[in-house]
């Protein structure tokens, strides 16, 4: 479907729906991860639960964004959820007056779907079946099952009881060393263990009380992510890859925690009809077991090419940014068929692509609170920088990929603004780039450094 015919398409199905005519929206807990969908659909209604600057920049090109930090002291937002958000009676009076909506959010929960229902609204993947089938798939126990039945090429894995993970040398022997263990859910690298000997095995164990974990080879490689949507009759669509960024210490607290993604990573290339198989595998089995919409895949290219490591299906952190890409190739982002398959309103009738279109080369990294840093974070404003040897250089306001020039020396920040809560180990800023260097593009990392000054 090209993008033309979505938007027609979407708007459609708004004004159509049942209760409608609706505005789409999209509910999370920072502005960034809200954006990318009103670039292309207007209407879009965000919301978020903590401030940053982009919100103002926002609001003057004409999107209608509330905001609970600018509602209730700093206190009341830290560690709260799009369901708190929803739920709070200043969000209910703004939804009352914009709506009714159709709410897109990371992660649905019955919660939040009926905190949407009070204020007239539908959640897209917000019904029981769908929301039982994700947290099966998300589960990182019962993905070793999944993919097994799937025929996906994953690492050696077993599930292991607690009382079974006590020997490094009985595990090693039969997965190899150094491992990996995960307890069952955990994102970004939470819950995610390296373990190259008995004492990292115990630190494992004190850090992990869940009854079963999983125990994995390590494969060494490349990691990068996929994302897709599933339709009625398996896979719909699917986007090119990007490398993960994963356990830069400046980036992010966990070792093997995701700090970013790039789009235009030569090594992956020869791979894509591979990765796209596996994709489709997923995609058939998720709507085979009731689940429609977005859905993130995670990889490494090992040594004997790529292996599927987990599956996400929900919105993805690399999503706000992906749609901003998929849009600046001209193509339906992913998350406007997500839309679409919530609203029914999908085409489902032909097949999904085996190589997708290209994408131009972007990356972001995601920057999180490390341990034993400073509740606080400098005052520096979201924007775009041109950032180089010399240090970063304030430039110009900034919300969407589209406020880069096409000089390479540009990034935005997009950050939470002065007195905003930051829990530990949690995200708090983003920074877009034109090209796939991420992590390693010159100057960055000063500008992180900067970020992180207390201010």
């Amino acid at each position: 479907m090209n993008l033309a015919d979505a938007v027609a398409r979407a708007r459609e199905a708004l004004a159509g729906s049942a209760g409608g005519p609706r505005r789409p929206a999209v509910v999370a807990h920072d502005i960034w991860l809200a954006s990318g969908l009103e670039t292309v659909l207007p209407e879009t209604v965000l919301m978020c639960v903590q401030r940053g600057a982009a919100v103002d920049v926002l609001r003057d090109r004409g999107i209608e964004v509330f905001c609970l930090a600018e509602h209730v002291p700093p206190a009341e937002v830290e560690g709260r959820s799009s369901a708190d958000l929803m739920e709070h009676p200043a969000a209910i009076e703004f939804c009352t007056r914009v709506g009714p909506l159709a709410v897109m959010t990371f992660k649905p929960s019955e919660r939040l779907e009926a905190a949407v229902r009070n204020v007239s609204g539908i959640t897209v993947g917000g019904d029981r079946a769908q929301m039982t089938a994700a947290r099966s798939f998300e589960n990182k126990l019962n993905f070793v099952d999944i993919a097994a039945r799937a025929g996906l090429r994953t690492p050696r894995w077993e599930v292991v009881g607690a009382e079974d993970w006590s020997d490094y040398a009985a595990l090693a022997s039969r997965l190899g060393s150094p491992l990996v263990i995960q307890g069952p859910r955990g994102n970004a690298g939470q819950r995610t263990w390296m373990v190259a000997g008995q004492i990292d095995l115990d630190h494992a164990r004190r850090r992990e009380a869940a009854p079963a974990v999983r125990v994995s080879e390590h494969v060494g490689g490349l990691p990068f992510t996929v994302n897709a949507v599933a339709g009625p009759s398996g896979l719909l669509d699917w986007s090119l890859p990007s490398r993960q960024v994963t356990g830069v210490s400046w980036l992010t607290p966990f070792q093997l925690g995701s700090c970013g993604n790039a789009w235009g990573e030569p090594a992956l290339k020869p791979h894509l009809a591979g990765v796209g198989a596996a994709v489709e595998a997923l995609g058939e089995a998720m709507s085979e077991a009731g689940f429609r919409g977005v859905f993130g895949v995670d990889f490494v290219l090992g040594a004997g090419g790529p292996v599927v490591i987990e599956a996400n299906p929900r919105m993805v952190a690399s999503l706000p940014l992906a749609t901003q890409v998929e849009l600046s190739a001209g193509l339906a982002p992913l998350l406007l068929q997500h839309l679409l398959v919530g609203l029914d309103a999908a085409d489902d009738s032909g097949h999904a692509p085996k190589v997708p279109p290209a994408l131009p080369p972007t990356s972001q990294v995601i920057v999180h609170r490390l341990k034993k840093e400073p509740a606080g974070h400098s005052s520096l404003a979201s924007g775009v920088y041109r950032i180089g040897e010399d240090g970063p250089e304030y430039l110009r306001p900034g919300a969407w990929l589209t406020d880069l020039s096409a000089v390479g020396d540009e990034a935005l920040l997009l950050v939470r603004g002065p007195g905003e809560p930051v829990m530990p180990d949690k995200e708090f800023g983003r920074i877009y780039l034109h090209g796939a260097e991420a992590e390693r593009t010159t100057g960055l990392r000063q500008l992180v450094s900067n970020l992180r000054e207390a201010g």
